[in-house]
């Protein structure tokens, strides 16, 4: 998913400072140290995903051939051997 940093930067300070006025969390640590680790988790997050899409496209060229005698639906292919991989690797979409 194709997202900028600073999006990610402000959803996760809007995230951090719902829990704490919902008394949700109570901060050990500075907000602006709590918001870096936040931003950078999700980023993580979204790299680790970008790599599954990569590696889902690979497969389905791998197989192209196949794939057009079936007439299967490369969406639908892609979505499923994604959310196959992705529960394999236990990683949340």
């Amino acid at each position: 998913m194709k997202i900028r940093e600073e999006h990610i930067h402000r959803i996760c300070r809007t995230i951090l400072s719902r829990w704490k006025e919902k008394g949700l969390i109570r901060p050990k640590a500075d907000d602006d140290v709590l918001l870096g680790k936040m931003v950078s988790e999700v980023m993580a997050d979204f790299r680790r995903e970008e790599e599954l899409d990569r590696e889902v496209e690979a497969i389905l060229t791998k197989h192209s051939g196949e794939m057009a005698r079936s007439q299967a639906s490369s969406y639908l292919m892609f979505r499923k051997i994604k959310e196959r991989l992705a529960r394999e690797r236990k990683i949340v979409l």
